[in-house]
């Protein structure tokens, strides 16, 4: 009898069973998802940023003008081993440097009645956590008369400005800096009030590596007034900044530098708006494809309300509205008083305010604050001027729940010794309303960093603060919103897979 060999049926089965198995398992990872069961996220961790290079656009332009470059590490932030700071200029005609050698320690570059290159502020290692830089500027009496500051932009590839316009009597300049050897590809895409301006002069700019590329916006966008100006950078980083002064003749009437507006939201707070007579000027753009309906409710010191009058605002999609808030904030005889306006809205929005100064036949400056979101972390501004005729005050608004701060001053008194903070001053905001609060600094200082620290158990809050300096020719002002210390990164925790360990 012959014998016929059979296929092994014991390994077939297993097989089967071996398949049978991962479609199961696969069925039942797709019904978990589709019943909504929670699926793990993958773990992240916070470290300590490695480094930051921030720009500060224009320091001096020769004449009266007296500008200060200011830089510092706000102690007390995550950062551990060596670390580098300092402000240094970027290639071309005059140099500067200072180093900032530790945590506490304050630098500055001076540039009166000279005009240097751009300044870099940058941090590296331990000292890269809590790095702030401000340009101030200052013109008394003369043809470019003002006071003008900004925050020391950081490089970056997106960023959004409301304000600015380009009719007679007024300038505006998007000044883009690139920190880096290599170009940089920029898109300067400009929303009026008739919706984005076509403007092929704007798109495709190459900013030079280690250079400056200034953009007129009355080259790009002529008898625009009232607009929102999006810098998108293709290729590369830049730091992106934007100065507005208006005349009439030769004389200045205002001049200062619009703050970076935060990004894109549905609820977007406009802090800062001083006290005293002129027009608040909002601006809001609806930078979808839908037009917005924007709700504005304003933040007193003495509470929140929903003005009756200008409540709402109906912005056309990719568009600019603006609306004198004046006649709606809270009011004194001298003029305005201090407030945060809330603005919510049913589609994506940025916002603005241009403030004017002075009395009612006279206009001494303006000033300018940007749309932000509240944070609970510390924020800072350094190079905060010391004069006698100079008045500082921090607006601090906690737009959700109660809010409590602590206050420090960091002064500096000309490189010859290491920053001491002073004793902190604690500031207790109720939920909807603000503090207008005055700083005091030391006697015998330079100038001095201002730090704002939420209280562990702190809401939110909102920052802004505002200079003034009484003048014979006129009172100067300048100030903006603040934005919180960029101290730590989100880092992907790695994990090993098994399967692919096994394969």
């Amino acid at each position: 009898m012959s014998l016929v060999r059979r296929p092994d049926l014991t390994l077939r089965w297993t097989l089967i069973a071996i398949v049978a198995v991962l479609v199961v398992s696969l069925l039942g990872e797709i019904a978990h998802r589709w019943i909504g069961e929670p699926v793990a996220e993958p773990a992240v961790t916070r470290e300590p940023i490695a480094s930051q290079v921030l720009l500060c656009p224009e320091p001096g332009a020769g004449g009266d003008l007296g500008v200060r470059v200011t830089g510092a590490v706000v102690p007390g932030q995550p950062g551990e081993g060596p670390g580098s700071a300092g402000l240094v200029t970027l290639p071309g005609t005059g140099s500067a440097s200072t180093p900032i050698r530790q945590a506490g320690e304050q630098g500055q570059i001076e540039a009166f009645g000279t005009s240097l290159p751009p300044v870099v502020a940058f941090g590296e290692g331990s000292l890269a956590p809590g790095l702030v830089a401000d340009q101030w500027g200052r013109d008394p009496s003369g043809k470019g008369r003002g006071m003008a500051s900004t925050a020391c932009a950081p490089a970056a590839s997106d960023f959004w400005f409301v304000g600015g316009g380009a009719v007679a009597g007024r300038r505006t300049r998007v000044v883009m800096v690139n920190p880096d050897e290599t170009a940089a590809i920029v898109d300067v895409i400009i929303h009026g009030p008739d919706g984005v301006i076509d403007s092929p002069a704007s798109r495709g700019l190459v900013v030079k590596g280690r250079e400056r590329l200034v953009l007129p916006l009355d080259v790009v966008a002529p008898g625009v007034n009232g607009t929102a100006i999006h810098v998108i950078v293709r290729a590369g980083r830049v730091g992106a900044s934007v100065d507005d002064e208006q005349r009439t003749g030769l004389a200045s009437i205002g001049t200062d530098w619009i703050p970076q507006a935060a990004a894109p939201a549905t609820r977007v707070y406009v802090p800062g708006v001083i006290n005293g007579d002129g027009a608040r000027v909002l601006s809001v753009a609806a930078v979808g494809e839908d037009d917005a309906i924007v709700k504005v409710r304003i933040l007193a010191q003495e509470g929140a309300y929903a003005p009756a009058d200008r409540g709402t605002i109906q912005v056309p999609a990719q568009s600019v509205a603006t609306l004198d808030l004046a006649p709606i904030l809270p009011q004194t005889p001298d003029g305005v008083l201090p407030a945060t306006v809330e603005l919510t809205s049913d589609t994506l929005i940025v916002a603005g305010m241009r403030q004017f100064f002075g009395g009612r036949r006279v206009q001494d400056d303006t000033s300018f604050v940007g749309g932000s979101q509240p944070f609970i972390g510390p924020a800072a501004v350094t190079g905060l001027p010391v004069r006698a005729a100079t008045d500082v005050r921090l607006s601090i608004t906690a737009p959700e729940s109660p809010a409590a701060v602590d206050i420090t001053l960091l002064p500096f008194r000309g490189g010859r010794e290491v920053s001491v903070p002073t004793s902190p001053t604690r500031v207790q905001v109720e939920a909807g309303q603000l503090r207008w609060v005055k700083l005091e600094p030391p006697t015998d200082v330079d100038w001095y960093t201002a730090i704002v620290t939420p209280a562990p158990d702190s809401g939110p809050v909102l920052v802004a603060h505002r200079v003034r300096e009484k003048s014979r020719f006129g009172d100067l002002i300048t100030g903006y919103s603040w934005r919180p210390l960029r101290t730590d990164v989100v880092v992907p925790v790695a994990t090993q897979d098994i399967a692919v360990a096994a394969n």
